[in-house]
């Protein structure tokens, strides 16, 4: 059996591209919509969004209607 080894493509990162997203989109953003727009798994998306959390670019607020938790850059947080 053989293996193929890949390189990264040029361009920005699925952390930066997560980011520019949440820029964006000043009244918050989703995980799961940010999984669709980007093509990547959730796994994926909330592995980068805990190291921006940790870095505190960006916060969670957690929405009461859905349950679901709102990204936003650290700035629009109320």
């Amino acid at each position: 059996m053989s293996f193929t080894i890949i390189s990264p493509t040029p361009g920005l990162t699925t952390k930066e591209r997560i980011l520019e997203l949440i820029l964006t989109h000043p009244e918050g953003i989703t995980a799961k919509k940010l999984s669709d727009r980007l093509n990547r798994p959730i796994s994926m998306i909330n592995y980068c969004l805990k190291d921006l959390k940790e870095k505190k670019i960006i916060q969670g607020k957690l929405n009461s209607e859905d349950k679901q938790w709102i990204y936003y850059p650290v700035a629009f947080i109320n």
